[in-house]
């Protein structure tokens, strides 16, 4: 029970966090826009497509370089996904796998989920039902040089946001060999039209 009750105290913070962070940001987003990374970095979005009421989720991860180019685009089915909360925390697990795979050293790791992007930060006992996800990615990021997390504002995600719904709409699990959808192609040089 006390378990629960600290749970419940943690998530009902990270609301108020989050809201605190959508009235702060809302002023700022009309500057704000998507930037590449510094060069030698990769820039990773994450985002999950979860529909209630089943039991897997499309988790969708957009890797671009120091030009803003797409240099890795991803969606995988997770099943055995109960709620978005833990979806979200799978797909940013996957991004430290991915990066692992594909060699990247050095990462900045975006997300629209503040509670999922706080969780590795904190230096305290996780008790949440991502615990074991939150344990694993603490394990992954040590084979890294650097990687740092911050949480984004849907609108700085919609590219992975919208690669998450294409791969659901598609049933498409793993790399986008012939390209990019489309619409996310849309999104990604619009992205780049607001940096230049």
């Amino acid at each position: 029970m006390p378990q629960l009750l600290g749970f419940i105290k943690g998530y009902e913070r990270d609301l108020w966090l989050v809201h605190e962070n959508l009235c702060v940001s809302t002023a700022l987003m009309r500057n704000e826009v998507w930037r590449p990374p510094g060069y030698g970095f990769i820039k990773i979005n994450f985002d999950a497509s979860y529909i209630p009421g089943n039991s897997f989720a499309t988790i969708a991860i957009l890797a671009r370089n120091h030009r803003g180019e797409v240099i890795e685009a991803v969606t995988y089915l997770v099943e055995g996904v109960d709620d978005a909360f833990v979806a979200e925390a799978r797909a940013y697990e996957r991004v430290l796998i991915l990066a692992k795979l594909k060699g990247f050293r050095r990462l900045i790791v975006e997300g629209d989920s503040l509670t999922v992007i706080k969780k590795p930060i904190k230096n305290e006992e996780d008790r949440s039902i991502i615990r074991p996800i939150v344990h694993n990615i603490h394990r992954l990021r040590q084979g890294f040089d650097e990687v740092s997390y911050k949480f984004v504002n849907r609108p700085f995600n919609a590219a992975a946001h919208i690669l998450a719904v294409e791969g659901r709409h598609r049933k498409l699990c793993g790399a986008w060999v012939d390209g990019i959808p489309e619409t996310v192609r849309l999104v990604v040089e619009e992205d780049w039209l607001r940096w230049c």
